[in-house]
């Protein structure tokens, strides 16, 4: 026999199934004194559909029999909008839909009405009042589910009292927390990076990228020595990740660090010693022009000492495909020309050309930063990626008159980039092996010195072991600001035109020796060019080399020695006072993540 016999047509059950859902063993339910609720908004034609077969049939049912003999004459809803005839406005509608949704104990008739109207007899409520029962018990538990479940709360309940102390505890601790908490939607995250390292041109006393002034050009810079000190260098990175949806990430990062400099920085690799933008006089090489050329210097020299902005950035998705990055100082790098093997100066390679293409991703851009907005698309989250990005790195700088350093500014002006990268990244092998390839575009103003440049990014994961580089070409037009070049020691007046070329390749295997180790190398040639040589002038192709090894100490510290060779410093290979002997550092980088 079916469950769902409330027969349709049975309104004064409504009252007899709303007393029993509230009764109890010593308060039984009094059938006897159950009148229907006068309705209130009941029309005629809801009230009374048209006679047939079905209902006289149902309204003479006097035995079980008769009531089983009809049952499939009435079928189970689960709506109480299947019921044609009732409506909203019906006086029992709430404890009909009730007994409906809540319990599944209502049946209407086969033409989909219930006919509330009509009277019920004494079996028809039996069998009504039996199928609710039955949904009920088979909800709840029967008295010996209830006596099985004492003597095991009785045989365990040491453990029981163990447990709630702990949670007692855990919810004190929790509420302690929530109370003395920074913020319910943001994180703070950390990276400090403590270095020593100690290099130079260990065979010359003489300097080999900034020599005195000599005729013909006021290159304005002091002598850099042959051999520099040993020094300790510390940077310090604290992110306030906030989000506000989870699927969005506010970052707030502050950096600072001791300020101090590694020996290829002092060196003034890539400097435009002769721009016209170089302040005379000045003996801090920062203060010149960014370098184009081959910026090769350590990533963490020259942190701090102040406290700055480094990043504020938003980002979110308005639709599952589309990520949309926006923000007053961010870095090209944080969006494009990424790779899994050389791109974080925390934990890989240490200088700036092995992290990314200084054609696609301009140093003067990637050190300084800049407001902007990025837009990555990758379709269905399927291998193919498109990004696109503007930044200006001085875009509060209002005065739009050429100042040198700086020839323009705000955001509109010099120093900008915009880029373009297409990324195809798959996996094969069961998924052990992976691949990924960018096509790059570069359009960039930077201190003088305009540039349309394009590159490749690759990378081959083979298991433990990777293949992976970079190369870049770029078009250098000759009339955009006057007497810039991006060759160092470019005398003023020299034609500044000529397209320039860049690679960078390297090989690396993960989980040598211990597990989450890496060690990895690569080469490569910053800057060669189509221009004229002169002397010493760009006779050479300067040539950079590095390898490390990150030993983790544990899941948040490691340590990584990293040893740097550049041949042919700044595309010069002569003698006397201006050298090509090649510079040579070694670091010791500790990383502290939290």
């Amino acid at each position: 026999m079916k469950k769902t016999y409330l027969l349709a047509g049975s309104l004064s059950l409504l009252g007899v199934v709303a007393g029993a859902n509230i009764a109890t063993a010593n308060e039984p339910a009094n059938f006897e004194n159950l009148i229907a609720a006068e309705p209130q908004n009941l029309q005629v034609s809801e009230a009374l559909p048209a006679p047939n077969t079905i209902a006289d049939a149902s309204s003479t049912i006097t035995s079980v029999n008769q009531l089983l003999a009809n049952e499939e004459s009435m079928g189970q809803v689960t709506s109480v909008s299947q019921l044609s005839d009732v409506r909203p406005t019906d006086w029992a509608y709430q404890a009909l839909a009730s007994l409906v949704e809540k319990y599944g104990c209502i049946a209407g008739y086969p033409d989909g009405t219930f006919r509330g109207n009509r009277a019920a007899t004494r079996y028809e409520m039996a069998a009504a009042l039996n199928a609710c029962l039955d949904v009920i018990s088979d909800r709840f538990a029967t008295k010996e589910d209830l006596a099985t479940l004492q003597r095991l709360m009785d045989e365990f309940a040491a453990e029981l009292a163990t447990l709630r102390g702990r949670v007692d505890n855990l919810e004190a601790r929790t509420a302690a927390l929530e109370a003395t908490q920074f913020s319910t939607t943001t994180k703070l995250t950390g990276t400090a990076v403590m270095s020593v390292q100690y290099g130079g041109r260990p065979s010359s006393p003489n300097p080999s990228v900034a020599p005195p002034p000599f005729p013909g050009g006021p290159l304005g810079l002091t002598d850099a020595p042959g051999r520099t000190n040993p020094t300790v260098i510390a940077g310090v990175l604290l992110n306030l990740n906030t989000s506000f949806t989870g699927t969005d990430l506010l970052q707030t990062t502050l950096s600072t660090g001791n300020g101090g400099r590694d020996a290829i920085s002092t060196y003034g690799i890539g400097l435009q010693t002769s721009s016209t933008l170089a302040p005379a006089g000045t003996t801090d090489i920062f203060t010149a022009p960014f370098p184009y050329a081959s910026p090769s210097q350590y990533y963490w020299s020259n942190f701090g000492p102040n406290v700055e902005l480094y990043r504020l950035a938003y980002t979110f998705k308005p639709t599952q495909d589309i990520t949309i990055t926006a923000g007053t100082r961010f870095y090209p790098s944080d969006i494009i020309d990424t790779n899994s093997w050389a791109n974080s100066p925390a934990s890989d390679f240490g200088t700036y050309f092995f992290l990314n293409n200084p054609f696609i991703v301009p140093y003067a851009m990637n050190y300084l930063g800049g407001a902007g907005v990025a837009i990555q698309w990758n379709p269905n989250e399927g291998p193919f990626t498109v990004r696109a990005l503007y930044l200006a790195a001085e875009p509060g700088r209002a005065n739009s008159g050429i100042a040198p350093p700086s020839p323009g500014g705000g955001f509109a002006g010099d120093p900008f980039q915009a880029s373009l990268e297409l990324e195809y990244a798959n996996t094969f092998g069961n998924g052990r092996n992976s691949y990924a390839v960018k096509l790059q575009g570069t359009y960039s103003k930077t201190y003088g010195i305009e540039a349309q440049a394009g590159g490749i990014n690759f990378e081959l994961n083979l298991g433990r072991l990777g293949i992976f580089g970079r190369a870049g070409v770029a078009g250098i037009p000759n009339g955009y600001f006057p007497n810039v070049s991006p060759l160092p020691f470019s005398i003023p007046g020299d034609p500044a035109g000529m397209m320039a070329y860049n690679f960078m390749a390297g090989i690396g295997y993960k989980d040598l020796l211990v597990p989450g180790s890496v060690l990895a190398a690569a080469a490569g040639a910053p800057f060669i060019n189509s221009a004229p040589s002169f002397a010493f002038i760009n006779n050479a192709n300067q040539v950079n080399i590095e390898a490390f090894y990150k030993f983790p100490i544990s899941d948040n510290i490691s340590i990584t020695p990293i040893f740097t060779a550049i041949i042919n410093p700044n595309n010069t290979n002569g003698g006397g006072v201006i050298s090509g002997q090649p510079i040579l550092q070694g670091v010791i980088r500790t990383t502290f993540t939290f």
